[in-house]
């Protein structure tokens, strides 16, 4: 996908150890067996004040809950090799699914999870992340400047995310049902794709829908903007046909003819466009959404190194280019950049991150409580 076309070892030889304890117990003299005796304490007590190894080699895995494609086997399999931990992900649909998740099972059950900008200080607030020592990721420098401190995972002045990809939500539709590139969002209210469209289920959906209607701060909206809102939702109601979960299942719904058009992640253009479907997508000027993603560490995670060394990975030029040829999103780090290329770099806005800035990025809402009731009133 082109943003800036829609905006001005070998195997390890085994060396098995001879066992000295073993050759020393032999039934010869009781000199011997106590001699051996004696040993075997000595290992004993060695073996308690010796250092653990690292978990990732004795076999770990560590446990996420991701949005779709951040943990896809064609990059986490690299990850995986050099550790000797698996890699366990949960995919989401929804930033409140996997707040939900993650804070059921008391930040015990993931140890990381990849928080978009609306549920980071929720994560921070509840007590359920712990605070990032930078100074463990030998990548963190490559992160571009702006998103070190970032507002979105810096709190109280500690950073307990760390950024590695971003993007807008995008107007994605089928070349062949719609002949015309779409010029707005206006289109999704056209009576001749009744029952063809499809919309995210996420109440954040409802901040697009205010910049539709020219709210200035899609994330600060009144009683009676909200009103407003779900006027406008039920307007446009009998044309969507079905509210999607994840990427995968919005493809499929472009795929069976379901729908033609859709409010979707650039990762569902990446899945059609590599399938060989008519597929495009638009980037509406002034009116997009989108996210700014970031690993956060479970304040009570069973394998904190590993997800540092996890983080670290995404974040180096293999990680961050894993990332964005299995979803199309746009990296965080200058050694992202330099393995996609310059001319991908561009398109992508990590050369000049233009494109961030004029995206309205999820963040916390205060009255979230009533854009999930008015949410849930379009939905049903």
């Amino acid at each position: 996908m082109n943003f800036r076309s829609d905006l001005p070892v070998k195997n390890p030889i085994r060396n098995p150890i001879r066992n000295p304890i073993r050759n020393l117990v032999r039934p010869f003299t009781m000199g011997h067996r106590l001699l051996a005796a004696l040993l075997i304490g000595c290992f004993s007590l060695a073996a308690l004040w010796l250092p653990a190894r690292p978990a990732a080699a004795a076999g770990c895995t560590l446990t996420a809950i991701v949005w779709e494609g951040y943990t896809d086997p064609s990059f986490t399999k690299t990850f995986e090799e050099q550790t000797g931990c698996k890699v366990k992900a949960t995919y989401a649909g929804s930033s409140d699914e996997m707040f939900a998740k993650f804070r059921a099972g008391g930040g015990r059950t993931y140890d990381i999870i990849s928080a978009s900008g609306d549920i980071t200080e929720r994560l921070y607030k509840a007590g359920l992340v712990r605070p990032i020592d930078t100074d463990k990721l030998q990548n963190y420098s490559s992160v571009f400047q702006s998103f070190q401190g970032g507002k979105w995972n810096t709190f109280d002045g500690k950073p307990y995310g760390v950024t590695f990809a971003w993007g807008p939500n995008v107007l994605v539709y089928n070349t062949k049902a719609v002949k015309s590139k779409p010029q707005s969002w206006d289109i999704l209210f056209d009576p001749a794709y009744a029952g063809k469209i499809s919309l995210p289920d996420n109440p954040m959906t409802i901040a697009d829908v205010a910049l539709w209607l020219g709210r200035s701060d899609p994330y600060d909206l009144t009683t009676a903007d909200l009103a407003e809102v779900k006027q406008t939702l039920l307007e446009l109601r009998p044309n969507i046909r079905k509210f999607w979960t994840t990427a995968g299942e919005l493809a499929n719904l472009f795929q069976s003819g379901e729908i033609v058009l859709a409010h979707a992640w650039p990762l569902t253009y990446t899945q059609l466009s590599e399938a060989g479907f008519p597929i495009d997508s638009v980037s509406p000027k002034g009116k997009l959404t989108g996210w700014t993603d970031s690993w956060m560490i479970s304040k009570n995670s069973r394998n904190p190194e590993v997800a540092y060394q996890w983080i670290d990975y995404i974040l180096s030029g293999a990680g961050q280019k894993g990332v964005i040829e299995v979803t199309g999103y746009s990296g965080a780090t200058t050694l992202g950049a330099e393995a996609v290329g310059e001319a991908r770099a561009h398109e992508l806005f990590m050369d000049d991150l233009s494109l961030h800035s004029q995206i309205n990025m999820w963040q916390s809402v205060k009255n979230y409580d009533q854009w999930v009731q008015l949410w849930n009133e379009i939905r049903s």
